[in-house]
């Protein structure tokens, strides 16, 4: 009789740890694209006198079945919305490249962005947008984009290298 009734305590002890723990599993969150690395760079005036000009770049690999319609980043100084550009690794140096340019901005992309592809996204400077409501005040250093099935996403940008000065001609 005492074997009867631990067996079935057994059971039911079994059957609620299966229960609890098919109840803590959790969804990975969707992943839209990889940061492969995230700068700034200096371009040097070729010309004395010349000003020079930092920006940001944020070289990612897409990942999401819907293209980016948009990015913005929000930096320390304000909200700014961003270029995006398909982009390859340059293996082969060539004479004409200027000596810390990494990537190759390549033609004729239009809608044509797909998952795997290399994006860059660069900050374009000048001009006053509206920052969303969904848009948190305090995030810095974040990239915002959406897609053409989702609302605001975000990325938190923690590490920004800071790659050799090119020289413009």
């Amino acid at each position: 009789m005492k074997l009867i009734v631990f067996k079935r305590l057994l059971i039911v002890c079994l059957a609620l740890t299966s229960v609890f723990e098919a109840g803590a599993r959790t969804t990975k969150p969707k992943v839209y694209f990889k940061l492969l690395e995230a700068y700034t760079q200096r371009t040097v005036a070729g010309r004395e006198g010349g000003m020079a000009n930092t920006d940001y770049h944020f070289v990612i690999i897409w990942q999401g079945a819907a293209y980016p319609e948009t990015f913005f980043w929000r930096g320390e100084n304000g909200f700014l919305p961003c270029n995006i550009e398909k982009v390859s690794k340059i293996t082969k140096r060539t004479a004409n490249l200027p000596k810390g340019m990494d990537y190759q901005v390549l033609e004729g992309m239009g809608d044509q962005l797909k998952k795997g592809d290399t994006l860059i996204l660069t900050p374009v400077k000048g001009g006053k947008f509206a920052v969303p409501a969904e848009v948190p005040e305090k995030a810095k250093n974040t990239l915002f984009f959406k897609t053409g099935t989702s609302g605001w996403l975000s990325y938190a940008v923690k590490k920004i290298a800071k790659k050799q000065d090119i020289m413009a001609p």
